[in-house]
């Protein structure tokens, strides 16, 4: 199943309703019409905010693409529009092996579109949805995926602002883990828009708390908390703070304390449950200060509980005695 980028909810996170045909007929026809020299519009893929994401083939490169199209209601604003170019411009400058790759970017008298490497497999939702959990094993290695990816890009000033499962790709053909939808993520070096100053941008959910009072000054460390709640959902099954409205879970975000992760993990390693619950401290100096050392700490004490587990099973077996 191929991946989808989703619309953030303050439910929890769930699939994507599926497309209504009218709206995509259309869609595909307007794409056709305006775009049929460049791409042929195969299925839907998802939705997110500020768009629809189809599958498309390259008709002169030969190669599949995930194409992103501003929603047909958004067209007419220019904020909206801008939005649009800033994400664009924005993912052309990331260049690393765990962000999804711009390929294009383009606009038209009624339409505008990016396209993107498509990455068969799934979301992370999907792959939580079928299985409820993921075995410590493979949240390690999510984590240190995205630990690593998050690194590179709050090292070039980008802070994402929207981790969430719907925005985390598992290859399929590589095993690899890409993070995708930079559509709310910012420069540090921007001047805040009067939107930004007015509503926080994000997934409630997966916010850190100085997200989620609106703080417009945020740095990598927000999104390291956001992390910290993905590795939480991979391995004990359910969010830390849920809600009925965006404003109850904020306050749980900020305000209450984290429930312990061990009892609703218990199988899982001490150092991966600690890792995980210091990503989401409440206080900025007590979390992980960059993603490359949340990184090498997983990888490193990967390697030394790989390294005792072939002690036990040596030193277990029973030796014959002369």
């Amino acid at each position: 199943m191929e991946a989808l980028i989703l619309e953030s909810t303050v439910r929890a996170p769930r699939l994507t309703p599926p497309f209504e045909r009218a709206t995509f007929d259309m869609e595909r026809e307007l794409v056709a019409r305006e775009l049929t020299r460049q791409f042929q519009v195969v299925r839907p893929l998802g939705r997110g905010g500020m768009g629809a994401v189809y599958l498309a083939r390259d008709v002169a490169l030969h190669r599949y693409a995930a194409l992103k199209v501003l929603r047909h209601d958004l067209r007419g604003r220019e904020d909206a529009r801008e939005r649009f170019r800033a994400e664009a411009r924005l993912s052309a400058q990331l260049e690393h092996p765990g962000i999804v790759p711009l390929y294009a970017f383009g606009e038209t008298a009624r339409l505008m579109y990016m396209a993107m490497r498509y990455v068969p497999g799934e979301s992370l939702g999907e792959r939580l949805r079928r299985e409820e959990r993921i075995s410590a094993q493979e949240t390690r290695r999510v984590l240190v995926h995205l630990a690593r990816a998050l690194d590179y890009a709050h090292g070039q000033g980008v802070v994402h602002r929207d981790l969430k499962p719907e925005n985390v790709l598992l290859d399929r053909e590589t095993g690899r883990v890409l993070l995708a939808d930079f559509s709310v993520a910012r420069r540090r070096s921007w001047d805040p828009s009067p939107a930004e100053l007015r509503r926080a941008f994000g997934t409630p959910h997966f916010m850190s708390p100085e997200q989620a009072v609106g703080d417009a000054n945020l740095d990598g460390r927000s999104d390291l908390y956001g992390l910290g709640v993905l590795g939480y959902l991979m391995l004990a099954g359910q969010l830390p703070f849920n809600g009925a409205s965006f404003e109850e879970i904020s306050a749980k975000h900020i305000f209450s304390p984290l429930p312990p992760l061990a009892p609703l993990a218990p199988h899982a390693p001490r150092d991966l449950v600690r890792a995980i619950e210091r990503c989401m401290a409440k206080e900025l100096e007590r979390r992980w200060q960059h993603g490359r050392q949340l990184a090498a700490a997983l990888d490193r004490t990967a390697d030394w509980f790989g390294v005792r587990g072939m002690f036990r099973r040596f030193t277990s077996r029973r030796v014959p005695l002369a």
